[in-house]
């Protein structure tokens, strides 16, 4: 029965994104044959795969959005510097060097070729400029633009979202050492960088308290995982398993890197004789420390895959859908209970 449901979730992962979103769940049970009893598990499977697995196509709409905005901010700085130099009159500007310009409005040599670029179309005759040399000045100015903007995006990408989120612009502006007349410009990738990558603290940071029952559940699922790592060890070429190192090891068991103080407890009990109870004495905070670890992680992979899908599921197809060891059921079903119940 696993072997047959594992079956059908590959066959609907394989599918692209956007078939498999689409299509509404009689046809899907249609081309898979299935009868009507079946569909509520099909659908499940579905909305598991929809929500656990995002659109690849997804990130190119990010990235061409991105794009659309980086252009529309290049207009608007034209026109904003375009509303500056008039200031000062076209006598002066169109006789005015290039960093003389750039000084009286404030910003660096990144900019020098959209300065110019706004020079060119406050003092040159349209009528002596050819179309072609038209098109190539603004796509210079475009790409020397999108330079400058690529700075400012991954120097504000680079902070905290809690910090990018919540400074205010004029702030910003004095971080950057950017002058106001480019204030539009911050302000656009600012708004962009908060919408399109979310806090990742603020869907992780749910705040639990163990209670003491959920304390003793937590030492018991990690005890039993300990139990089970040891038994899987055992089933290796015991030199293997007592001259490899824990990261071997924990790849060769398939295990998160917060499990390495069970597997590390697993060795010394195969290896040196120890017992569960004294090597517990001995390590038994910092792993224990992993183990809940492990179920956190699990919790937000829940979350994100959806309570509808979970809570229907076993914890076998659990651990198969998201690719886990055998060894870490008390984990997933810790977590399951958890976010379930």
């Amino acid at each position: 029965y696993g072997s047959f449901w594992s079956d059908i979730w590959e066959t609907l992962k394989s599918w692209s994104h956007d078939k498999l979103c689409t299509t509404k769940l009689q046809d899907l049970m249609d081309i898979l044959g299935l009868p009507d009893a079946l569909e509520g598990t099909v659908e499940m499977k579905q909305n598991a795969i929809c929500k656990f697995f995002p659109d690849p196509e997804s990130v190119v709409k990010r990235s061409s959005e991105v794009d659309s905005l980086m252009l529309q901010s290049f207009w608007d700085t034209v026109l904003e510097f375009i509303n500056k130099m008039k200031e000062y009159g076209l006598d002066f500007v169109c006789g005015a060097k290039i960093h003389e310009l750039m000084d009286l409005l404030g910003v660096d040599d990144r900019l020098d070729g959209t300065v110019k670029f706004v020079q060119d179309l406050l003092c040159k005759d349209e009528q002596e400029t050819d179309a072609l040399a038209k098109r190539s000045a603004t796509i210079d100015a475009l790409q020397a633009y999108g330079s400058f903007w690529s700075d400012i995006w991954e120097t504000l990408k680079s902070w905290s979202h809690d910090k990018l989120c919540t400074t205010k612009l004029q702030d910003l502006m004095d971080i950057l050492g950017l002058p106001d007349a480019l204030d539009g410009t911050v302000e656009m990738i600012q708004g962009a960088i908060c919408k399109f990558f979310p806090d990742p603290e603020s869907v992780e940071k749910r705040e639990l308290k163990i209670t003491p029952v959920q304390h003793l559940q937590v030492v018991r699922g990690f005890e039993d995982t300990v139990k089970a790592i040891y038994e899987r060890l055992k089933s290796y070429f015991r030199g293997l398993v007592c001259s490899s190192r824990l990261q071997q090891l924990l790849d060769l068991l398939g295990l998160p890197d917060d499990l390495d103080g069970a597997v590390e407890m697993a060795q010394e009990m195969l290896c040196g004789g120890a017992s569960l109870a004294s090597s517990l004495m001995v390590k038994h905070n910092a792993a224990l420390e992993g183990f809940i670890d492990t179920i956190l992680k699990l919790l937000e992979q829940f979350y994100t895959i959806g309570q509808e899908y979970v809570c229907s599921a076993g914890i076998p197809e659990l651990l198969e859908s998201l690719g886990l060891p055998s060894t870490m059921v008390w984990a997933a079903e810790i977590a399951f209970d958890w976010y379930c119940n």
